[in-house]
């Protein structure tokens, strides 16, 4: 019986043994990486970022492309740092006006996109925040952010984030978001986000995750986007985000540049934001106040 058994078992085997390659570096794809997002703030500098993928087997970062040439409609970007073009001081996007991005890399291969800008989907009067508490160990501590505004009656999408002192989350830490909760409605102190205070988070990212003393401003800022770009941002998200947003980016990431390999997104948004002055780290959510003026 075992005699029988035993090359019955190896033919069982075989059967259900399936050939699996393993990609190796060398089978690495190379792709531009474009982050070109402008906004409607003339006091915010306006940069489209290039950059090139890196093999998931080699830790390091993204190199930056240099030397290319990029204009959006008839306005020419310069290279301000390596792989960092900005437009001219000033230079801002407007609602309703179409935009074209082209770029011309040194190798003479070219890429184009097209954004519209969208209407603000929301009139922002003022932000204020509560204590929420800390952990049982009190290394870490949250406060809820709420705002009060308008939303318009329009369906709007909407990518959040926060800063305290001027120094923003990164992208990991960022919301994005539609309004189906409050589209159309007054909106008063809707808890939108929630900042955190943790040691760890501060040494690697900054001040953003700092413990809030009396005197820091907190600052919520927030982009409308169209849903192709929402779509892009939740893809992120969910393929895991890296820091910074576009370094690297899953292969089956959509895109709207076209062009060969590339990956990436070119939006213009309208911004909007709101800050507020701590003037007491433990304000309770009972004792809330509004801003001053509100």
């Amino acid at each position: 019986m075992k005699r029988l058994l035993l090359p019955a078992l190896i033919a069982l085997l075989a059967a259900c043994t399936e050939k699996v390659e393993l990609q190796s570096v060398s089978d690495y794809h190379d792709y531009l990486v474009v982050d070109a997002v402008l906004t409607d703030r003339p006091e915010a500098e306006q940069n489209v970022i290039l950059s090139r993928t890196v093999s998931y087997f080699q830790d390091t970062e993204p190199p930056m492309v240099r030397g290319a040439r990029i204009r959006i409609n008839e306005v020419i970007f310069s290279e301000k740092e390596p792989g960092i073009y900005t437009a001219p001081e000033g230079y801002f996007c407007e609602p309703g006006k179409d935009y074209e991005l082209h770029i011309e890399l040194p190798d003479g291969s070219t890429y184009e996109a097209a954004a519209s800008m969208p209407e603000k989907g929301f009139r922002l009067d003022a932000i204020d925040y509560a204590y929420a508490g800390n952990t049982p160990a009190g290394l870490d501590s949250l406060w809820t952010l709420a705002l009060w505004g308008q939303d318009d009656q329009i369906s709007s999408y909407y990518h959040i984030t926060l800063g305290v002192n001027g120094d923003f989350y990164p992208f990991e830490f960022t919301e994005t978001l539609d309004d189906k909760y409050f589209n159309g409605n007054t909106v008063a102190g809707f808890p939108v986000t929630t900042l955190v205070q943790s040691e760890i988070l501060r040494k690697r990212y900054g001040d953003c995750f700092k413990f809030l003393e009396e005197g820091d401003v907190i600052t919520l800022r927030a982009r409308t986007l169209d849903k192709g770009y929402f779509d892009f941002l939740i893809a992120q998200t969910l393929g895991g985000p890296t820091i910074p947003i576009f370094s690297p980016q899953p292969a089956n990431t959509p895109t709207n540049i076209r062009g060969e390999h590339v990956l990436g997104w070119f939006a213009v948004c309208p911004e909007f934001s709101a800050s507020v002055t701590v003037d007491n780290p433990f304000r309770p959510y009972y004792k809330r106040l509004l801003p001053p003026g509100f």
